[in-house]
């Protein structure tokens, strides 16, 4: 019986997610964008790394059909190849606040009045400064690189994703079900385990997935600012620094991964707004829109889900149960 409803729970999850051409659309885009980081620069030839000085600054050409840079290297295979180092950063950057901020966040919703008044008013505070100014500040502080720039990054991201963390966690935290759960003498890492947890886990997912995005952008930038991964590595913001300065030549060379980053934010967004469709029984039925807040509507990816649970010490029939 659980099997079946299992089946029947997977079967309707893959058809609210296929409800919408943007999850398709975007579902494919993200399968190239995995090809391009397996590949890496190893797989579109010597055009992406070797420079020919005899060829600088071309313009779109049967044979570079987006031109060259001011090294002579094609543009187009270049802006493919940085799609390893591009994602790959971001996302590490991206899973290391998820990390921390979600642990943070939970632990602060886990304490006293005063644990929680005082964590707020502290991630409220560092939510003050803006995400780049932010990482630049950590990245003067422990060296400019690939290293520098993730872990900035991540720190700038981390008080972010500490209030979703314990925004969620407070939320649940006051259900019925928990003090049912406490009634019956449930642990308090059982609790955290079958019932936060569970309740908290595919919020903080879709919400990590959807801020890669915004990971992609900030370590753009800070390679653009210079202060990201520096030669001979090589990601989109370094190639629009090279691209801008020689943009009157060639102006390709800025344009063309500036559309790249542009496309994969896109996509990364649009395939999480499918994802909470599909994991949302609430949203099931309802119509698709493209322009609902990502923190909103994975909130209510989770907020809809709740324990039914029977008193009883064994806590054997517990089922999980969308309510509106």
């Amino acid at each position: 019986m659980k099997q079946h409803k299992r089946e029947s729970s997977a079967k309707q999850m893959f058809k609210a997610f296929l409800a919408t051409p943007t999850g398709i659309i975007s579902g494919l885009i993200l399968l190239g964008l995995t090809v391009l980081v397996i590949m890496g620069p190893n797989g579109f030839g010597e055009q992406a790394v070797v420079s020919d000085m005899a060829r600088s600054s071309e313009g779109p050409s049967a044979e570079f059909r987006f031109g060259t840079d001011a090294l002579g290297r094609d543009i187009f295979t270049r802006t493919l190849a940085a799609t390893r180092l591009s994602i790959l950063y971001a996302s590490a950057a991206v899973l290391f606040a998820m990390v921390v901020g979600g642990l943070i966040g939970g632990l602060i919703a886990a304490g006293g009045p005063r644990v929680r008044r005082v964590g707020a008013t502290v991630i409220d505070t560092m939510m003050g400064f803006g995400d780049i100014l932010l990482a630049v500040v950590v990245v003067a502080i422990v060296g400019v690189g690939a290293k520098g720039a993730v872990l900035a990054i991540g720190v700038a991201f981390t008080p972010h994703f500490a209030r979703f963390t314990y925004s969620l966690v407070d939320s649940v935290m006051v259900r019925d079900y928990m003090s049912a759960a406490q009634v019956v003498g449930v642990s308090r890492s059982g609790i955290g385990t079958r019932y936060v947890g569970r309740n908290v886990a595919d919020s903080l997912v879709i919400v990590t997935f959807t801020t890669v995005a915004e990971g992609i952008m900030a370590m753009s930038s800070l390679s653009f600012l210079g202060l990201g991964i520096q030669s001979p590595q090589f990601d989109w913001g370094q190639m629009l620094t090279d691209g801008v300065k020689n943009f009157y030549l060639n102006p390709y060379a800025a344009l063309v991964p500036a559309v790249l980053i542009l496309i994969t934010g896109l996509a990364v967004n649009l395939f999480g707004d499918a994802l909470a469709r599909a994991v949302n029984p609430v949203l099931w039925n309802e119509r698709p829109s493209l322009f609902r807040s990502k923190f909103r509507r994975s909130g209510a990816a989770s907020a809809a889900i709740e324990p039914e649970i029977t008193l009883d010490p064994g806590m054997e029939t517990e089922t999980r149960k969308g309510r509106p």
